[in-house]
C-alpha cells in the first residue's frame, strides 16, 4: 500500500549487485527516464518511433478509465437482470490473458456472468463447449483488437450461426458484444449485426498491455468484479512509478525493479523466477509474455520461470 507520498514499501536482498543497482538507478534519475517516458519518448528504445510510438497508451489509462465505467457497470446490471449466467470471451494472443488472469485471481461475483475464454480452435474443445451452452442465457464476447484476426472471427462466426439457428435472426446480435479498435472491421460488423454493445478501445495498445482498457474491464465487470477499486489500485500504483528513481526501498518501485532485472540480466542472471501465491498464480502467465515476447527484442531479454516449485538458489 502507497504511503501518503505515494511510495511503496519495497524490500530487496541483492548482495553483490547492490552497487550495480544503485549506479543504476542514479543514472536513471540524471537521464529524466521517468518524465521521458510519461511523455511517451520513443529515444529511450529507438530512434525511430515505429512500433513505439503507438503502444504507449497504456501509460494514460489509469486516467483515462474511470470515465468510462458507467457503460460497463450499467452493461453488466442489464445483462444479470435479464437473466444471463455465462459469458464467453472469443479472443487471442495477449488481449485475452488479462480476462484470464482476472477470473482466476478474483472469481465470479454471484449473480453475475461467468467467464470462460476460449482462445482455441481445437474442433473437439470447440464442439464440447458448444454442447454445454444455453444459448438464451450466454452473452459472447468478441474481443481482437484489429477486427481481422482470423482465430477470433472463425469463433465467431460459429457461435454466431449457432445462436442464429437457436434463437433467430433478430434475437441473435443481443448475445453478442465486441471490443475493438475504431474502424476495424469488426465495429462494422457488430454494428451491422445488430450487437447489443460494440467498445472502442484506445488504439495506442498492445495487446498484452491492454489489462486495463476495455478489453480487460469488460470482461472483469460482467463477472462482476470491482473495477473502480480495481483503477484506484492503477491510479496509487501509477502515482508511485511517477516519483524520481531515486535509491532502493525510497522511490520509484518501477525503476527499482527495471534496475534489479536489467542489472542481474547484464551481470548473467537472465532468469527471472516468480514465486506467486496460490491465489494470484496466473499472474506468472500475464507477466511471462510482458518479459518474454512483449520486450523480448533485437536478441536481448530475460526467460521468465513461473510455476516452478521453489528450490534452492
Amino acid at each position: 500500500v502507497p504511503d501518503r507520498l505515494g511510495r511503496l514499501p519495497v524490500k530487496v536482498a541483492l548482495g553483490g549487485l547492490q552497487g550495480r543497482v544503485d549506479s543504476r538507478l542514479r543514472e536513471m534519475e540524471a537521464s529524466g527516464l521517468v518524465s521521458r517516458l510519461l511523455q511517451h519518448d520513443h529515444t529511450l528504445w529507438s530512434e525511430s518511433p515505429h512500433e513505439i510510438t503507438n503502444r504507449l497508451g497504456w501509460l494514460d489509462l489509469p486516467r483515462k478509465m474511470p470515465g468510462r465505467v458507467d457503460s460497463m457497470e450499467s452493461l453488466a446490471r442489464e445483462l444479470v437482470s435479464q437473466g444471463y449466467t455465462r459469458a464467453l470471451l472469443l479472443g487471442m494472443g495477449g488481449s485475452s490473458l488479462a480476462p484470464e488472469v482476472l477470473r482466476e485471481s478474483l472469481g465470479v461475483k454471484a449473480p453475475y456472468l461467468d467467464l470462460s475464454v476460449i482462445d482455441s480452435t481445437d474442433p473437439d474443445f470447440i464442439a464440447s463447449i458448444a454442447e454445454g451452452l444455453d444459448l438464451q442465457r450466454t452473452l459472447f464476447i468478441v474481443s481482437t483488437k484489429s477486427g481481422t484476426t482470423v482465430e477470433t472471427l472463425s469463433l465467431f462466426r460459429y457461435f454466431y450461426t449457432l445462436t442464429r439457428k437457436a434463437l433467430g435472426i433478430r434475437s441473435a446480435g443481443e448475445h453478442f458484444i465486441a471490443v475493438t479498435d475504431p474502424g476495424s472491421p469488426l465495429e462494422g460488423i457488430g454494428r451491422g449485426l445488430g450487437f447489443r454493445e460494440v467498445f472502442l478501445a484506445d488504439p495506442d495498445l498492445g495487446g498484452r498491455y491492454s489489462a486495463l482498457s476495455h478489453f480487460g474491464l469488460v470482461p472483469a465487470s460482467l463477472m462482476g468484479a470491482d473495477i473502480r477499486g480495481l483503477l484506484q489500485s492503477a491510479q496509487a500504483m501509477a502515482r508511485a512509478c511517477e516519483t524520481p528513481c531515486l535509491g532502493a526501498g525510497d522511490g520509484n518501485p518501477a525503476c527499482l525493479l527495471g534496475a534489479v532485472l536489467g542489472e542481474a540480466a547484464l551481470a548473467g542472471r537472465d532468469k527471472a523466477t516468480f514465486v506467486l501465491s496460490l491465489s494470484i498464480r496466473s499472474f506468472g502467465d500475464w507477466v511471462e509474455q510482458l518479459i518474454a515476447e512483449s520486450t523480448g527484442k533485437q536478441g536481448r531479454g530475460i526467460v521468465p520461470v513461473v510455476r516452478e516449485l521453489p528450490g534452492r538458489p
